[in-house]
């Protein structure tokens, strides 16, 4: 009979958000779940978008065991915040596997926990998570499932061809409920001892059914819209990207991203794989040469160090550069603004472009 956890990690390969394969996936895997739980977690269904879910009868026809086992175990793992959970449209509940980027590795880092558990955790995630394995995931396909979100919260940015939905104001503002959890690209860094930022931690805002779910596992806290535009204009003021869903709307999530430890900006910063290959990067920077001071702020909060002072003038390299506009915030003759690098724009929404994605990477 072939391994329990080999069976499980070829389960999680076809995930729309799918677990590309190494020998470390099986120490992770055999880390989060006991063998009867993985033989639970091969019933959920692995052809559905992120954050989907099914109901309890489906799971059932997809296993031999009872119901008296499998019912316990979904709840210990949606519990321990390792299977997903939510409430479907009939009022009973609904399960799904964690895809990655929509709780994998997340769930061990959101709540801000610094314990043995975490770092054996941010230990198994290091070595798992490689450059290599971030551009399976990421850049396999044309459509990108993220996407920066122009920052101009603290600011007015002049933006050229900058959509309302494309901004994140519009986007908080869209929500029914919000939660900040802590980075886990910056949490599982500082668990491992690494010390080098000072960014801020308590950062990671979720929305609507995600927001419920980490609520209500104790990995995050609920905050009013008035609280999460307060931290975005924070975020704006230390030099964080806004990274949100590559949609129109449907938005789950805002990181605040770092180029010290967090898995776009960073790579991108240390030039570890192309930028258009990672992102879907919209806009890009524009700048009054004429009107410009030579302050050097812009090139010194470059979260990609995409800027370079020449003669007392900002050189952009546009082949990095991510539109992210955390220049125009630091720059004090404000003669920074962002404009349409694309002619294209987003997917409608969530579930369009995880299907999008889904279909590019020929999936059942």
């Amino acid at each position: 009979m072939e391994d329990i956890y080999l069976r499980l990690a070829k389960h999680l390969q076809d995930l729309v958000m799918g677990y590309p394969y190494t020998d470390e996936l099986i120490d992770l895997l055999k880390e989060m779940f006991s063998p009867e739980e993985a033989q639970v977690v091969l019933a959920l269904p692995n052809n559905l978008a992120p954050l989907e879910v099914v109901g309890l009868n489906t799971i059932l026809s997809r296993t031999d065991f009872p119901k008296s086992t499998v019912v316990p175990a979904l709840e210990t793992l949606s519990n321990r915040g390792l299977i997903y959970s939510a409430t479907m449209a009939n009022g009973a509940k609904g399960y799904a596997l964690l895809q990655i980027g929509f709780g994998v590795p997340q769930t061990f880092f959101w709540g801000g926990q610094h314990d043995a558990r975490a770092e054996k955790m941010a230990a198994l995630v290091l070595k798992y998570f490689s450059v290599s394995t971030t551009g399976k995931v990421y850049g396999g396909v044309p459509t990108k499932s993220y996407k920066y979100s122009p920052a101009n919260l603290t600011i007015e940015v002049p933006m050229q061809g900058v959509m309302p939905n494309e901004q994140i104001g519009s986007i908080v503002e869209a929500a029914s409920k919000i939660a900040v959890a802590h980075c886990p690209c910056r949490m599982s860094a500082k668990i491992l001892g690494r010390t080098d930022c000072s960014h801020s931690l308590e950062v990671c805002i979720k929305y609507d059914e995600l927001a419920e779910f980490v609520v209500d596992r104790g990995l995050a806290r609920e905050i009013s819209k008035d609280e999460a535009h307060h931290i975005l204009k924070a975020s704006e003021e230390e030099g964080l990207v806004h990274m949100v869903d590559n949609a129109q709307g449907q938005i789950k999530h805002t990181c605040n991203c770092c180029g010290h430890y967090c898995w776009n900006v960073g790579i991108i910063r240390r030039r570890k794989i192309p930028r258009d290959q990672l992102m879907a990067v919209y806009f890009i920077r524009q700048t009054e040469l004429d009107e410009c001071i030579g302050c050097g702020n812009c090139a010194d909060i470059c979260p990609v160090d995409a800027v370079k002072m020449v003669d007392e003038r900002p050189q952009v390299d546009e082949n990095w550069c991510i539109g992210c506009g955390v220049c125009a915030v630091s720059c004090a003759a404000e003669v920074i603004s962002i404009i349409r690098r694309r002619e294209d724009q987003s997917p409608e929404n969530f579930s369009a472009l995880h299907q999008q994605v889904k279909t590019e990477k020929d999936l059942k």
